[in-house]
């Protein structure tokens, strides 16, 4: 319901999307682009239409003190320091997004083991199961579950991270709104031999003008196995769990 007030509120609607994705909309309401053109792009030719000027490419998150307060508790009854964890985004918005289960384990070992620091597993509600699964073959005393907090929350908590891994687009924008070192993994073929349309990948989706102390990519295959038999050179690629590994050091 919180997506529809704002369309009932308002006496004018744009759009940068096709008219048959938003039926109602008249012509005039519809941004018009005839190129593949990275999403953020898409916004800010909508905004110019009511002659806002752009300021960047990438959002802004905001934070109360009481926000991040609550954040540097809930850490603290953990006994985890801020800057003294790693946030794994475990979920993702559809299955097809979510990087294997198996591999979260493996990579979550290792950061415990050879550094000092923690690790929060991260999610949404619906992301409950995975998040048990990696966290129970993990040391409880450095490891927290963060799938019970609202979106703010867990911004907040995101913020007092020293690395976000997401497999999810919608949480790197948000590591990138609040300047914490990103990682983002890009499916092209996920667990069920669905390819990636290529508009949906890091192309159009991903990282737009974000500086490289802040942001790093990884494109390849979502797949449990360690092979793919395909001459396609973008789902011919398998994201290890060294793959992530080797990033998560580069940022360390």
């Amino acid at each position: 319901i919180g997506r529809i007030l704002p369309w009932l509120r308002t006496s004018s609607v744009w759009s940068h999307q096709n008219i048959n994705i938003l039926p109602g909309l008249s012509k005039n309401q519809i941004v018009s682009i005839d190129k593949p053109v990275h999403g953020i792009l898409r916004r800010i030719a909508m905004i110019v239409k009511i002659h806002v000027p752009s300021d960047g490419t990438h959002m802004d998150i905001f934070l109360s003190d009481d926000e991040i307060n609550e954040a540097k508790l809930f850490l603290k009854t953990h006994n985890i320091l801020s800057k003294g964890f790693i946030y794994l985004n475990i979920g993702g918005s559809d299955l097809y997004k979510q990087w294997p289960i198996k591999k979260f384990i493996l990579l979550s070992k290792i950061i415990l083991q050879k550094t000092s620091l923690s690790v929060a597993l991260g999610g949404g509600p619906e992301d409950i199961s995975r998040i048990d699964d990696v966290g129970r073959q993990l040391d409880p005393r450095r490891v927290i579950h963060a799938s019970q907090r609202s979106l703010i929350e867990n911004c907040a908590l995101i913020s007092q991270a020293q690395i976000l891994l997401t497999p999810d687009s919608g949480p790197m924008h948000i590591g990138y709104a609040l300047k914490v070192p990103t990682i983002g993994l890009f499916w092209s073929k996920n667990n069920e031999g669905m390819q990636r349309n290529v508009l949906n990948g890091p192309d159009y989706c991903g990282p737009l003008d974000i500086d490289k102390s802040l942001s790093s990519e990884i494109s390849g295959s979502f797949m449990e196995n360690e092979v793919v038999d395909s001459k396609d050179s973008m789902t011919s690629k398998i994201i290890s769990v060294e793959d992530v590994w080797n990033k998560i050091i580069g940022f360390l």
